[in-house]
């Protein structure tokens, strides 16, 4: 991307601070790590989160679910992780956009779409794809910004 001896750095709410010209996001868990960049030139922001691929327990499902969600197409086992990991990758795109702290009740997901919305107005694009893991990756292109 036309850096070279570039750290990414952490900013006062934890979020990498990524150089001039370069967009970004990074997710773990116990098993992987992952991280997805891309040039200002064409992405506005980019989220991406990872998690396993096991149902999500009840009592957190009921947190991040909101009735502004369409979860229509999804594995019904999975669905609340899918929908979590989509949450997360949302918030991540749509913080250094808007330096705004989103809980779960500010975003919404349309997965029929592949669209997701934000309490403070933000639009985003969202893909994600399960195998022992669900990647989800949220972002905004330049144009949508």
């Amino acid at each position: 991307m036309g850096q070279s001896d570039v750290a990414v750095l952490r900013g006062s709410a934890g979020e990498p601070l990524w150089p001039r010209g370069i967009v970004g996001s990074i997710a773990h868990d116990d098993e992987m790590a992952v991280a997805a960049a891309a040039g200002t030139d064409a992405f506005g922001s980019v989220g991406i989160d990872i998690e396993t691929a096991e149902p999500l327990p009840r009592e957190l499902e009921r947190m991040v679910s909101t009735p502004s969600d369409r979860l229509d197409g999804l594995d019904p086992r999975l669905a609340g992780r899918i929908l979590f990991a989509a949450k997360e990758a949302v918030y991540k795109a749509a913080f250094p956009l808007d330096r705004q702290m989103l809980g779960f009740e500010d975003i919404s997901v349309d997965f029929q779409s592949g669209r997701a919305a934000t309490s403070t107005g933000r639009c985003l694009r969202l893909v994600f794809i399960v195998t022992s893991h669900v990647l989800t990756l949220a972002f905004t292109r330049v144009e949508e910004a």
